[in-house]
């Protein structure tokens, strides 16, 4: 699955939010590959997205209402997106995006109270089509749809997405993740970040679990609940979060990914080169979203259109926030995305100016 396009009013806090996914032209030489719906060479997207901005700017937010739009799908549950809805005013949204084979859907909605009105529209990918070009075909097919979403499921087909949050996810999500893949990544990444790792199985008495022995200890994953968390170190917890999801990377289902702060306590380097395998592993008609706040990330050499930037503002009384991609202001191969950050070209850094009445 792969998204194009995303409008959000009153949601979580966004108001007149929008956030582009597609590029121009063909990057030449870049390191990811095949940014570009396979079979549609000028359909182009972008395929990896290094998603920061200073606090409450809504990087977890926009990843919480995509989760819900998307999961109102898969599970033809309206109820999901009443969720949206936090403030007096209707919630509007408005997604492009392509699931299976040559067809742009559009799913938009108003969530006023109980009350959700949904619209959705498609378009057939020609072959010559860019993005802009099959989104002016886009027909109204509503009517279609309209009062069932088991019809609105039945028209999308099954969407592929895997979202990792610290603070919403009460469990780790095992389910379609192959269990010798996960016991590979779970020693990998959990040996890298803690060096008393001794081993890690699967346990052979309990249902859907797994064992990690360290220093006499027996951490157990059970039915995707980390159970003794508290013998665990900040990172090595996270760190077992990032293997699940980095597992769940190698099934090759056309997946949309979000993976949502979750190298807080995991040093930079290590941030770095499990983003490096996530890359590696990211299949064609895929797309990672991947959020930070380390801004050693802005050195990797990627395009840069793969460099977002959420900063929040007071625009005639009231605060918004507003996406930047680094390929709006830097046009050479050789501008630094980090430089220029540090310099706030972007205008995402935060507003110390307070800080300056606790100066002697």
């Amino acid at each position: 699955m792969i998204i194009l396009d995303v409008k959000l009013n009153h949601v979580y806090g966004f108001d007149d939010f929008h956030i582009n996914f597609v590029y121009p032209k063909k990057i030449v030489g870049s390191l990811i590959e095949d940014e570009f719906l396979e079979g549609r060479e000028r359909f182009r997207y972008k395929k990896a997205v290094i998603l920061m901005g200073t606090n409450a700017t809504g990087k977890t937010s926009l990843g919480k209402a995509l989760l819900h739009i998307f999961k109102s799908v898969k599970e033809a549950n309206e109820a999901v997106l009443r969720e949206l809805a936090t403030g007096e005013q209707p919630a509007a949204f408005q997604v492009d995006f392509v699931n299976e084979g040559f067809i742009l859907h559009r799913l938009s909605g108003v969530v006023d109270g109980d009350n959700v009105t949904i619209s959705y529209y498609t378009a057939h990918i020609a072959e010559m089509d860019s993005y802009e070009k099959a989104a002016s075909k886009l027909v109204d097919k509503t009517d279609e749809v309209s009062g069932s979403f088991k019809k609105l499921k039945a028209m999308i087909g099954d969407l592929e997405y895997r979202f990792a949050y610290p603070e919403i996810e009460n469990s780790l999500r095992l389910t379609e993740v192959k269990k010798t893949t996960l016991l590979k990544t779970l020693r990998a990444v959990i040996g890298t970040l803690d060096p008393t790792l001794m081993d890690v199985s699967i346990a052979n008495d309990l249902k859907d679990s797994f064992v990690i022995r360290r220093r006499g200890q027996e951490i157990i994953i059970q039915e995707g609940k980390l159970l003794n968390k508290e013998v665990l170190s900040s990172g090595t917890a996270e760190g077992i979060d990032v293997a699940v999801f980095l597992a769940s990377m190698f099934s090759d289902k056309n997946c949309f990914y979000y993976c949502d702060e979750h190298f807080s306590y995991i040093q930079s380097d290590i941030e770095k080169r499990i983003f490096g395998l996530m890359l590696e592993r990211l299949g064609r008609n895929e797309q990672l979203i991947f959020t930070t706040h380390n801004t050693d990330m802005l050195e990797l050499n990627l395009p840069k259109h793969s460099y977002a930037f959420l900063k929040k503002e007071i625009d005639e009384g009231e605060y918004k926030v507003t996406a930047t991609f680094a390929s709006e202001f830097l046009k050479r191969n050789t501008d630094s995305v980090k430089c220029a950050m540090e310099n706030d070209v972007f205008g995402s850094l935060p507003d110390d100016s307070l800080l300056d009445e606790l100066e002697v």
